[in-house]
């Protein structure tokens, strides 16, 4: 069959079509899995994730034996460095749970200290459920790369990879420490 012009501009529209419709679909669910908060303020969200986000950079935890220990350390820090516009709280509750830390009311930090699978499927429930109300990080101290890998797995499985995950390794830092001391 030979093609004329008319039969290539109709392929052409149909494929355009189909591309702009894609899109259209893949923005339309990516607009359904933002947070509340997004959708409210999706400027101040941004600005707030790019400022907390280059703190978390930053924070260098010392080596905790439990969890509440880098919560209340984490949340420390970043009360001293966050501009005062910008309001955290520890542990307060919300229609969504008791989150970890709550920063400006759009962005939950979930810690976990090196999860077991039951941990771990609490926190993916966790952040799952804060997520439809507020950005949310799961920030995951001591767990080995495989694992921060199947995390990040399962929640791309799950179509929940805009839950952000965060790992920290601070038996590495305590090793190097000591090795540092007995030079």
């Amino acid at each position: 069959m030979a093609m004329d012009d008319d039969n290539v501009r109709k392929w052409g529209c149909a494929i355009l079509g189909g591309l702009v419709g894609a899109a259209i679909i893949q923005s339309h669910h990516d607009e359904k899995k933002k947070s509340q908060a997004e959708k409210d303020d999706p400027a101040g969200v941004e600005e707030l994730c790019q400022i907390v986000g280059d703190l978390l950079n930053d924070w260098e935890p010392p080596f905790y034996d439990t969890e509440d220990e880098y919560t209340d350390d984490l949340f420390s820090y970043l009360d001293e460095e966050l501009d005062p516009k910008y309001s955290a709280v520890k542990r307060t509750k919300t229609v969504r749970g008791i989150p970890d830390i709550l920063i400006n009311n759009q962005l939950v930090l979930e810690l976990k200290v090196d999860p077991i699978k039951t941990e771990r499927d609490r926190l993916i429930g966790q952040c799952c459920e804060y997520s439809r109300s507020f950005v949310t990080w799961a920030i995951v101290i001591d767990l080995d790369e495989d694992r921060v890998e199947k995390l990040r797995g399962l929640l791309e499985a799950k179509s929940l990879n805009y839950i952000e995950v965060i790992p920290y390794d601070c038996d590495e830092e305590e090793e190097e420490d000591e090795e540092e001391e007995e030079d």
